[in-house]
């Protein structure tokens, strides 16, 4: 189980990295079409300019961190030596909720702003509306946040129990 687990997180982070360095090294080599796409810009936008690029780029890399972060903590759980560890497995937990809920709202404003970023070149009148949140699959980040968080609270409370039942014995 603890290889499957492994396995799902790294084929996501993969799969973001993959999916966004795609994005990005087409831009960078000249074809904007499959950014256009993925952003919902017209598709006959010219390619941005390398500043756009560069920080479009650079608002992806904190979200795919954030990521990570919660994909380790996961993984430190499931190093885990002793499974009556509350303590340790309430911190690992809350860390990767605290990732989870980083990467959900790090994503959702890139979303949000690389259009605004990505057509900064174009006319005013071409420049596509900002929208703030844009629901997305990413969602369940979102939710396996605030998930993670509640059960880290009961694990402390947990250890709480066990540390005062352990004076009684």
């Amino acid at each position: 189980m603890k290889l499957v687990a492994r396995l799902a997180m790294l084929i996501t982070l993969v799969y973001f990295t993959f999916g966004w360095a795609v994005l990005w090294i087409s831009a960078f080599l000249g074809t904007g079409e499959m950014l256009a796409d993925a952003f919902d810009l017209p598709l006959d936008m010219p390619v941005p300019p390398l500043w756009a690029i560069l920080v479009g780029m650079g608002m992806m890399w904190p979200a795919l961190i954030s990521l990570g972060v919660g994909f380790w903590a996961l993984d430190r759980i499931l190093l885990l030596k002793n499974p009556q560890d509350f303590a340790q497995m309430g911190k690992h937990l809350r860390l990767c909720a605290y990732a989870f809920l980083a990467f959900w709202l790090l994503n959702a404003l890139n979303v949000s702003m690389q259009p605004v970023v990505l057509s900064a070149h174009l006319a005013p009148d071409l420049r596509p509306e900002f929208v703030l949140i844009d629901i997305d699959i990413d969602v369940v980040f979102l939710v396996l946040g605030v998930v993670f968080f509640a059960i880290s609270r009961s694990l402390t409370q947990a250890q709480e129990i066990a540390d005062e039942n352990s004076q009684f014995l």
